[in-house]
């Protein structure tokens, strides 16, 4: 057990804001010497994925409370179990190097949609080897961890085995990424008037500080205007107090708007709405991959045990169509917030657009490592579209990143200000996306080969 413990301790410095990339093979390495010498290796997955998370996901009990982010942490970690069960079979690591590339991909879909947020891939940012996620996607950067950390436990190879992953990784590095020309793009964070889950309690205040930051930042020069996600909680389309607002804004700046914005007709929507220049609806962009317990409660009668903030939630309703905001220079997608987690969300609005806009909330988490966190998943997923991002909170961080993954430009947690850039604009897709739904598939059914062929060599191969 302290093994473990040391594991997931190890494994949850990973991920932002400590970032240290190197510490997630270190501590899968020694998951796995623990799963393979010790009795018991259920219990002993489970411990690795519970610590881990309550590390990783302490964030959400800044503002929901302690029971919910420990029930998080803990479903966590009993959909790590089967890892142990393999363990138990075989002491094979190829074998449980599959098995922890299924239950990520499980995770990422069950239950209620999916959590994917503690995926080994989402901590290899800043690695030598997160360039190939434009090849192999998440899923292939996970397994190149997991191999690392295989070679941690086989030292004899390692070094043979990071020059050519490092190989790969230069070659992606160096692949020139195609270019449409540039549109000129402002960025605001408007801030709220408190933080937490009151965020939305004054939305005039949060529409009017946003109106405000883009009087003040506007210089004439854009060509685009984006807000963040909520930063018009008042249905702009039913409410004429609203609208009125967004008209005299429109007057005075003559410039399209992106803005996040909640419709409250039929049904209540989490929208992104781009309005032309004489503030008239072009489209409308509805998220299709809700929040489960933020903007819906799945089985709300027991959820309330567990959180007294259940009755504040209203539910959602999701989005049924991708829409591209087609502007005059640019067609632009939007990923809302949690979409961010989803492969096939991030894969279709990379396909359809010329650069992603992922528009979000951190008030709700301002002030803990969500954001950091957040934006270190937006880096990887630049590097996997080959897209440039810009990434707009109501209250940060904020960020305008390359197609590499470098962040040129950012906002901290807490400021109010605006970003203003030349995105870079590329339509072709990356070579995992090019393979659609088939690549996460593709990897596994690869991995298998390889753990059925290797099984013989692994039988004899260094006990450890």
């Amino acid at each position: 057990m302290p093994l473990q413990l040391l594991a997931g301790l190890l494994y949850s410095l990973s991920f932002k804001p400590v970032g240290l990339w190197f510490l997630a093979p270190i501590a899968i390495a020694i998951q796995f010497h623990a799963l393979r010498r010790f009795r018991r290796p259920e219990i002993q997955s489970f411990i690795f994925a519970f610590i881990s998370s309550l590390i990783i996901l302490s964030w959400s009990k800044t503002f929901v409370g302690t029971l919910p982010w420990i029930s998080l942490a803990l479903l966590q970690g009993l959909l790590a179990i089967p890892v142990g069960i393999v363990a138990r079979l075989t002491p094979k690591v190829p074998y449980l190097i599959l098995i922890s590339l299924l239950m990520e991909e499980v995770r990422a879909r069950f239950p209620f949609g999916g959590f994917s947020w503690t995926k080994i891939a989402f901590s290899q940012v800043d690695s030598p080897f997160s360039h190939l996620v434009y090849f192999f996607g998440p899923i292939g950067l996970s397994l190149i961890t997991l191999i690392v950390a295989l070679f941690i436990l086989q030292p004899r190879v390692i070094v043979f085995v990071v020059i050519a992953v490092v190989a790969l990784g230069s070659l992606a590095w160096s692949l020139p990424i195609e270019s449409g020309g540039t549109i000129r793009v402002r960025a605001i964070q408007g801030g709220v008037p408190e933080r937490g889950l009151e965020f939305n309690a004054r939305a005039q205040a949060v529409l009017d500080n946003h109106i405000d930051v883009t009087l003040k930042e506007l210089d004439g020069s854009e060509d685009l205007i984006v807000w963040p996600e909520n930063s018009i909680d008042i249905d702009p389309i039913r409410n004429k107090s609203v609208s009125v607002k967004l008209e005299n804004l429109a007057r005075q700046i003559r410039k399209p708007l992106i803005a996040g914005a909640i419709l409250d007709g039929e049904k209540l929507l989490n929208s992104s709405i781009y309005f032309d220049s004489q503030s008239k609806v072009k489209s409308i962009y509805v998220k299709r991959y809700l929040t489960p317990f933020g903007e819906y409660i799945p089985f709300r009668s027991i959820a309330s045990f567990f959180s007294p903030y259940v009755e504040q939630v209203t539910d959602f309703s999701p989005g049924t169509q991708f829409v591209v905001h087609e502007t005059s220079k640019a067609d632009v997608a939007s990923i809302i917030c949690y979409e961010l987690l989803n492969d096939g969300i991030v894969r279709q609005s990379s396909s359809g657009s010329d650069f992603l806009l992922v528009q979000t909330n951190s008030a709700t988490f301002s002030g803990s490592s969500e954001g950091e966190q957040q934006l270190a998943i937006t880096r990887l997923r630049a590097l996997e579209s080959g897209k440039s991002i810009v990434s707009i909170s109501t209250t940060g961080p904020s960020a305008v990143i390359n197609a590499r993954g470098e962040v040129l430009m950012k906002l901290e947690d807490g400021e109010v200000g605006s970003l203003v850039s030349n995105i870079s604009l590329n339509r072709s897709e990356s070579f995992y996306h090019s393979l659609g739904g088939l690549g996460a598939p593709l990897v596994l059914l690869l991995t298998l080969i390889w753990s059925v062929i290797s099984k013989d060599r692994y039988k004899r191969g260094l006990k450890v």
